[in-house]
């Protein structure tokens, strides 16, 4: 009986000891954090501030504050002093009570693709179509899509020859000539198979919670050629757009399809 009642006892003192220890653990990590040994001010925003934005009226309007962060959690470049921010612009939007990289300013490395993130070797490009030519408000920033563009009133020269009379010739009318070009019927062909959306913005929601009535704006990750392209069909014909699934490439129509018609107006107008 005295040796199970010591096994009891010693049970009893390891349990106190590591209850003990487990409290003073805690009570050291508290400690830490009220002292604030390891932490570090950093200036954040009071409110939601937009990409091109000014900051000094921001600042004497005082819409800076300070925050502690972590040594772990601090961002390279982080912002300190409100000083850092005088005469400086934003490239990139600031979401309130976030830490501010220098980055994301007028005077800092900017980061690859700027503040929309284009890819290496695109460009870019800006387009406004009607609410229901973009999905009807649904397409966000980071989705792809594809590009679609109708053509109802095309006309391309004949021949070469048509083409150089008509840009060399000032006494010829080649250029209106019925003889010299040759109508095309109205069609529809894939511009661009599949794109990255660089910023959106869409129209606003209404009571009844659509939002395709009004304009969406899009900016388009493109490359110079298909940039051309799309500012072509945006002057000449009209745009459409269809949002693909997640992760989803677009295919391109076969030449068959009509993209034959497409390289007649397009790029080729001369051969």
């Amino acid at each position: 009986m005295r040796s199970r009642g010591l096994v009891v006892t010693l049970a009893l003192l390891l349990a106190i000891g590591a209850t003990a220890a487990v409290f003073l653990y805690v009570n050291g990590v508290r400690q830490d954090a009220k002292t604030g040994g390891d932490l570090i001010d950093v200036v954040v925003a009071t409110q939601d501030i937009q990409a091109n934005a000014a900051l000094n009226p921001l600042i004497d309007a005082g819409a800076f504050t300070t925050a502690k962060v972590t040594q772990e959690t601090l961002v390279d470049g982080a912002i300190t002093s409100t000083e850092q921010l005088r005469d400086q612009t934003t490239t990139f939007p600031i979401l309130a009570n976030e830490q501010i990289p220098l980055s994301r300013l007028s005077s800092g490395e900017q980061i690859t693709g700027g503040g929309l993130g284009i890819s290496p070797g695109h460009v870019g490009t800006t387009v406004r179509v009607d609410g229901p030519n973009a999905v009807g408000g649904h397409v966000v920033r980071g989705d792809n899509i594809v590009v679609y563009a109708t053509f109802s009133s095309q006309k391309i020269f004949k021949s070469l020859k048509d083409f150089v009379d008509s840009v060399t010739n000032s006494n010829s009318n080649a250029l209106g000539s019925a003889t010299a070009q040759e109508a095309l019927p109205p069609f529809t062909v894939t511009l661009i198979p599949g794109v990255k959306v660089l910023n959106v913005e869409n129209p606003p929601v209404s009571e009844d919670g659509h939002s395709s009535e009004g304009q969406v704006t899009l900016t388009l990750d493109l490359l110079p050629d298909d940039s051309a392209n799309l500012v072509y069909a945006a002057e000449q014909g009209s745009l459409w757009f269809a949002l693909l699934p997640p992760g989803e490439e677009g295919v391109q129509i076969p030449a068959a399809s009509g993209a034959s018609l497409l390289d007649k107006i397009i790029g080729k107008r001369a051969a």
